[in-house]
């Protein structure tokens, strides 16, 4: 077997070698100081723009913060608006709706959002309805009276008005209409034609009441004589009876007449009012031999400013109609609650009758108008006209159980 060698022993590197070597060591030091400056550097850079990055951050989020709270003002203030608002987009799209736009058309913001203005909104009136015109024409439409188609087909009278919006640019965007309702205007006209033509027949009923009751003084003055000359027995003098009661009926419609159409003036004293109450009580009993009134006052009185005859004549005419709904022989409440604090005081009487018909509840305080075959019609008118000379107002209820509920309210002061 060969014998191994000694190891080969490799000749120490020349000096040029170990100078590379140590430039190359001193090289690569001086770059990883380099490197590691940098890295330092770019660190500190990375630091400061994450700083940048979140001051830009919170800036942006307090803007976003004051956006939302500028739109939901924005918000409140379209929602707090009398008006309605509807605006649309330049395709027709229905982009804002107030919550007056909801309440007249009742339609909900969810429910119209996002479709078309013109199959909703427009009509009858068709291109020819404000929003509509204006984005066809680009002419804004101002006070425009029309009826709105409301959910479920019918309409509302209103007056709208149509106009661009513009960005700051001066850019169009959409198209904008305000929406004012006039069914409140219309009932008022209504109203005061109605005024008109019942100040003409009170000028007239109060000229035929004038006339007439001095030829019916005449009558009764005879008749009392004629009765003075026939004995009790005598059968005519039932028939006298008969006559001056006749007469008395009357005069008493021409008092009426001339109560409802004069000039009313009030002779405003604070007084109790349950003296008041009972003196009314006493007379419509006295009437009405099988009418009673039960009293209902609170515990602690509460006095109030009033012409005391005239509430008394109030209170007779809703006893007496009490009364009559019970053919005279029913029972009715009457009495009063004070609410202090809204200065109001609520006079009421409740019969136990058939109540007044629904078709008949809009005009029972009209002059003339009555559902009993031998009413006149004007004892509610008086009623209201007392309540109204009080700054009051009456109202009529059906209560649970049936009969009829009549309210006046008046201010206590």
């Amino acid at each position: 077997m060969p014998m191994s060698g000694p190891p080969a022993v490799h000749a120490p590197k020349s000096d040029p070698e170990l100078m590379a070597l140590v430039e190359a060591f001193q090289y690569f030091n001086r770059s990883t100081t380099a490197l590691s400056q940098a890295y330092r550097r770019l660190e500190a850079a990375a630091g400061e723009l994450a700083r940048q990055l979140e001051d830009t951050n919170r800036q942006l989020a307090d803007k976003n913060r004051q956006l939302d709270r500028a739109h939901r003002y924005l918000e409140d203030i379209l929602a707090s608006i009398g008006s309605g608002v509807i605006a649309a987009d330049l395709e027709g799209r229905i982009t804002i709706f107030n919550r007056t736009a909801e309440d007249l058309t009742g339609w909900t913001a969810a429910e119209v959002i996002g479709r078309n203005y013109h199959d909703l909104f427009a009509g009858d009136l068709g291109e020819g309805a404000p929003l509509v015109s204006t984005l066809v024409t680009g002419t804004p439409v101002a006070g425009m009276e029309r009826e709105l188609p409301a959910r479920g087909g019918g309409t509302i009278s209103v007056k709208s008005s149509s106009s661009w919006v513009a960005s700051t640019a001066g850019e169009r965007i959409g198209v904008v209409e305000t929406i004012e309702d006039l069914s409140q205007v219309r009932a008022l006209e209504r109203r005061m034609l109605h005024q008109k033509t019942l100040a003409a027949l009170g000028e007239m009923a109060a000229q035929v009441a004038h006339e007439l009751r001095n030829p019916l003084a005449g009558i009764k003055g005879f008749a009392g004589l004629l009765a003075e000359d026939l004995e009790e027995s005598h059968s005519g003098r039932r028939m006298v009876s008969r006559i001056i009661e006749g007469v008395d009926s009357l005069d008493r419609i021409a008092s009426n007449l001339l109560i409802l159409t004069q000039e009313a003036q009030g002779e405003f004293i604070r007084q109790p009012l349950e003296p008041v109450f009972e003196q009314a009580i006493a007379l419509a009993e006295a009437g009405m031999e099988g009418f009673r009134v039960r009293r209902d006052f609170p515990a602690e009185p509460c006095p109030a400013k009033i012409d005391g005859e005239k509430i008394k004549q109030l209170l007779l005419n809703l006893l007496k109609n009490a009364g009559e709904a019970g053919d005279g022989r029913g029972e009715a409440v009457a009495g009063y609650r004070s609410q202090p604090l809204a200065n109001e005081v609520r006079l009421f009487v409740r019969d136990f009758g058939p109540g007044v018909p629904p078709e008949a509840q809009d005009k029972m305080f009209n002059p003339f108008f009555t559902t009993k075959v031998q009413g006149t019609g004007l004892g509610l008118a008086n009623v209201k006209k007392i309540a109204e000379l009080h700054r009051g107002r009456v109202e009529y209820t059906a209560p649970e159980g049936g009969g009829a509920l009549f309210t006046v309210i008046l201010p206590i002061l």
